[in-house]
């Protein structure tokens, strides 16, 4: 009887497991034709990681509702610059030749190098932007760091000078002490589309960091059909 039970315990177990690896497969194999469809219809050289999450998939498949979709893409075009985007959105659901998602939020990496006004930009280890340039003292242009903090301001990043770095003589000021030489610079960010709005700009190692997200998205099948015109054939 105990053999029996561990026999019968164990083909369960391999069933379950099946199953499951199963129902993984079915969530990848759709994660690589939504990946397929998405490079063609962003113009991307490489296609993006998607992952389709929540088990069982082949139930949300069905339903036409998924827990959780995640799309990270290198290289993409944001406005005048390239970043590296990284998206999630929660209980996407699929009908009437529309897609709605609860939730979407979407970060953007853009390397410092991309950035080019204001030149010398980078990262100051310390969770602020770094700018190297120059500044009046004593009469002349000395060489300066300053110290900014990246925020976002309706549709504007705004990079907000903090302190001021003179290597020459070792110390740092309030950028204040600067005048109009430290006033805030101000550069444009792309429109959103509806519902999505900038809600932060963080600088890292990597890169400057904005963070874009939304509520209650709905994007209709004609919006679709037209960014992906020349993608049939990519994904199903």
């Amino acid at each position: 009887m105990r053999k029996s039970l561990i026999i019968t315990g164990a083909v369960a177990g391999a069933l379950l497991a099946a199953g499951l690896t199963g129902d993984r497969w079915a969530a990848a194999g759709a994660g690589n034709r939504l990946a397929e469809r998405l490079q063609c219809a962003a113009g991307l050289a490489e296609p993006p990681e998607v992952s389709l999450g929540g088990v069982p998939f082949l139930t949300q498949l069905t339903r036409g509702r998924f827990e959780k979709v995640q799309v990270e893409a290198d290289a993409v075009a944001v406005g005048r610059f390239h970043a590296g985007v990284a998206a999630t959105a929660r209980d996407v659901r699929t009908a009437g030749g529309s897609v709605r998602a609860a939730s979407l939020t979407v970060t953007a990496i853009i390397r410092y190098d991309e950035i080019t006004v204001p030149a010398g930009l980078g990262y100051d280890g310390a969770g602020r932007l770094r700018l190297a340039t120059t500044a009046p003292l004593l009469g002349r242009e000395v060489p300066v760091v300053v110290h900014a903090a990246p925020e976002v301001t309706g549709g504007s990043l705004v990079v907000r000078p903090v302190e001021v770095e003179i290597p020459a003589v070792g110390i740092r000021i309030p950028a204040a002490q600067l005048g109009d030489r430290a006033a805030p610079r101000t550069i444009g960010l792309p429109e959103l589309p509806a519902g999505l709005g900038y809600q932060g700009a963080e600088a890292t190692e990597d890169g400057l960091r904005i963070t874009v997200g939304g509520t209650h998205l709905t994007l209709s099948g004609q919006k679709i059909n037209r960014k992906t015109d020349n993608c049939e054939g990519y994904g199903g």
